[in-house]
C-alpha cells in the first residue's frame, strides 16, 4: 500500500489508531519507506507524552499556505506505549499557533461517530475538515460551524476531489459544489433533447410536443440562472466524488503491484 502511494504522489498521511494494528515498530518501519510525511497531532507517546509523528505540515500552493493537521479519534482497546489524546483539545492548542503560519488550515480527521458528533458540537478555525473513519461519504460538501466538510468513507472506493478558485483573499470560501452538481445534470439533460434533432432546431423538432418543449425551455432558464449565480461567486469553492470502479482505466503501473500483490498472497495462502 505505501508503495502505491509513493506512486500516486500522497502528500501527507495521516495515521490513525487502527494502523497500530501490527505494532508500533512495523508502522515506523512503513514510515521509513513511505515518500511523504506520516502525521499525527494527537498519537503521544504513553510515557514522555510527546507526539510520535510530525503534528502538522505546511504546504506552500503558489502563493498561499496550508497547514494540514491530523487526528484520530481513540480505539476501543489500549494500543501498547500509545495515549491517544483528546482530538478536540489537541485542535484547540494547536490551531491557534498554525493559524498565524498559513493561509488555510485542513483538518484530516479519522473519527468514529462519537468522536465525529463531539467534534461537530464545538466551532474551530478550521477552512476545511476531510473526514475518514466511517462508511459514510458525501456527494457535496458540508458546512458545519463555518468549516467545509468532506467524506470519502473509509474503504477506498471513492476519491474526493475539492477545488476552489480564490479571487479576493478577503472574502469567505463559498461551496457551489451542488450548484455545480444541479447545472451538470440540466446540461445534460439539454444535451439529450437537442441531439436527438441531429442539427434540426428544436421548435421545429418538437413540434408536435409541447411538453418537450416546455421542459427545453426550463432547462434553458435553470442554466441561465444558475450560471449567474455561479458567476457571482467570489471564492467558489467545488467537489467532486469520483468512484473508483470499473469506468476508471487501470493504470499499468499500479495493477503491476496489484499483480504483484496478488501472487504473493498466494503464494503464502497455498503455505498452509
Amino acid at each position: 500500500m505505501i508503495d502505491g502511494y509513493n506512486t500516486i504522489g500522497y502528500q501527507v498521511y495521516n495515521v490513525s489508531s487502527k494502523d497500530f494494528a501490527a505494532g508500533r515498530i512495523f508502522l515506523k518501519e512503513l514510515q521509513q519507506i513511505a515518500k511523504f510525511p506520516f502525521i499525527s497531532a494527537n498519537i503521544l507517546d504513553s510515557l514522555t507524552r510527546q507526539p510520535i509523528f510530525t503534528r502538522y505540515i505546511i504546504k506552500k500552493v503558489s502563493k498561499k499556505k496550508f497547514g494540514i493537521i491530523g487526528i484520530t479519534s481513540k480505539p476501543a482497546k489500549m494500543i501498547p506505549g500509545i495515549e491517544i489524546a483528546s482530538p478536540d483539545s489537541t485542535l484547540e492548542k494547536i490551531i491557534p499557533e498554525l493559524r498565524k503560519k498559513v493561509d488555510y488550515i485542513i483538518v484530516l480527521a479519522n473519527l468514529d461517530r462519537i468522536a465525529e458528533k463531539d467534534f461537530f458540537e464545538k466551532s474551530f478555525d478550521i477552512d476545511f475538515v476531510l473526514i475518514s473513519g466511517s462508511y459514510r461519504y458525501s456527494k457535496n460538501l458540508e458546512d458545519k460551524n463555518n468549516m467545509i466538510v468532506a467524506r470519502c468513507g473509509s474503504i477506498g472506493k471513492y476519491m474526493g476531489i475539492i477545488g476552489f478558485d480564490l479571487q479576493n483573499p478577503d472574502v469567505k470560501l463559498t461551496d457551489v459544489s451542488r450548484a455545480v452538481a444541479q447545472l451538470s445534470y440540466a446540461r445534460k439533460r439539454l444535451d439529450s433533447f437537442t441531439e436527438a434533432t441531429k442539427g434540426k432546431p428544436v421548435e421545429i423538432f418538437y413540434a408536435n410536443k409541447p411538453s418537450v418543449l416546455s421542459t427545453i425551455k426550463s432547462l434553458k432558464a435553470q442554466i441561465q440562472v444558475l450560471t449567474n449565480e455561479n458567476a457571482r461567486v467570489a471564492n467558489p469553492v467545488s467537489y467532486d466524488l469520483i468512484a473508483l470502479d470499473e469506468t476508471i482505466p487501470d493504470d499499468q503501473q499500479i495493477r503491476a503491484k496489484l499483480n504483484e500483490l496478488e501472487q504473493k498472497l498466494n503464494s503464502a495462502r497455498n503455505r498452509r
